[in-house]
């Protein structure tokens, strides 16, 4: 339950919620444990997750730019996974498609 309560939960409800169906499929006592939870959400709890816990804020006197954001994020999920594509998009809460897509605008 901490490491639910931890986690960021960036973006929307729909991460939640495929995050609780995952451990209830993964779990095979009658309770869930951590070892149930996935790795992003479990390394926010020990203050391992950087996506988790990370807040893009421009230089001072700058904009905030969207896709400059979503850009750097992407590549620090690529960063974190030692490149591997399928991790650092379900760590984004996406498909690879979708990293894919977003990575060549």
């Amino acid at each position: 339950m901490e490491a639910l309560l931890r986690y960021d939960w960036p973006g929307n409800v729909r991460k939640l919620r495929n995050v609780i169906e995952n451990c209830v499929v993964m779990t095979t006592g009658p309770k869930i444990g951590l070892r149930n939870v996935p790795v992003e959400v479990r390394d926010a709890t020990t203050g391992g997750g950087a996506l988790a816990s990370s807040k893009f804020i421009p230089a001072r006197g700058s904009k905030f730019d969207l896709q400059e954001t979503e850009h750097r994020l992407i590549l620090q999920a690529l960063e974190e996974t030692g490149g591997n594509v399928t991790q650092a998009a379900k760590k984004l809460g996406i498909s690879r498609r979708t990293l894919h897509r977003r990575s060549m605008s």
